[in-house]
């Protein structure tokens, strides 16, 4: 009877909004733009065997916010930052749970060897890793790989064939603005006053266009007055030309 009731409360007390969501909407209400690549992904989520889509180009895209929404949706899903992941560390995450969607951001950053083992899955369904004394391990998974990439050269040419590939272009400050605006009310419930300032002041005054430094400024930000001070710290003790996508 008790879950009975609990069934009837949830339906009486359901948002009807959230249920008249696309599939476009649910998964990526952050991402401005790209309604095409929105339907696209959403029908590769869902799809019975799995599909790979490597999104490129340049830095400063949604390609990153494309991820994290993902991340932020699905379940079963395991996010890799390439520039600072290890192989050995992706392959036990894989071994010991069960993922069916690995995100991949900057895939072009991983080492070929590891490009290896993931074309493997990829053609054959069969996760396989060989350890010291030539003893090898392997596990049959479903997995559907959405990755990103700055320089599609750095990767092998049968990994890369193996992905449908989707370009973007670089996004406009109006667009950066709004993808800031609702990616940090989402997450952090920052105002709508704060969020555009932290998007505005990355963009113009850190001269960046990448997402993941809004983020970072927002994690430390309660007043506009914070939003001025961070920036100025970045900006006296960043690193000039640093790493932007």
């Amino acid at each position: 009877m008790a879950g009975l009731i609990s069934i009837f409360a949830s339906i009486l007390f359901s948002n009807p909004q959230k249920q008249k969501l696309s599939l476009e909407e649910k998964f990526f209400f952050n991402v401005v733009g790209y309604p095409d690549i929105k339907k696209l992904l959403s029908k590769s989520i869902v799809s019975k065997e799995p599909i790979h889509i490597l999104l490129t180009g340049p830095p400063s895209s949604s390609k990153t916010v494309f991820l994290l929404e993902m991340l932020d949706s699905l379940e079963d899903t395991y996010y890799v930052d390439a520039v600072g992941a290890s192989g050995p560390g992706l392959m036990q995450h894989l071994f010991r749970n069960d993922t069916k969607y690995l995100l991949i951001d900057e895939i072009d950053k991983m080492k070929k060897s590891d490009q290896a083992v993931l074309l493997n899955v990829m053609e054959t369904g069969i996760l396989s890793e060989t350890k010291l004394k030539n003893k090898t391990r392997q596990k049959k998974m479903k997995l559907w790989i959405f990755a990103t990439s700055n320089d599609v050269e750095r990767l092998s040419g049968p990994l890369r064939s193996r992905f449908m590939e989707l370009h973007l272009d670089e996004y406009i400050l109006e667009e950066f603005i709004e993808i800031a605006r609702r990616l940090l009310k989402k997450q952090y419930q920052l105002d709508t006053a704060i969020s555009e300032k932290i998007g505005y002041s990355v963009w113009n005054k850190m001269k960046s266009k990448d997402i993941r430094d809004v983020i970072k400024i927002a994690k430390l930000v309660k007043t506009s007055s914070d939003v001025d001070w961070l920036i100025e710290v970045q900006n006296k003790y960043r690193k000039k030309n640093s790493r932007m996508t």
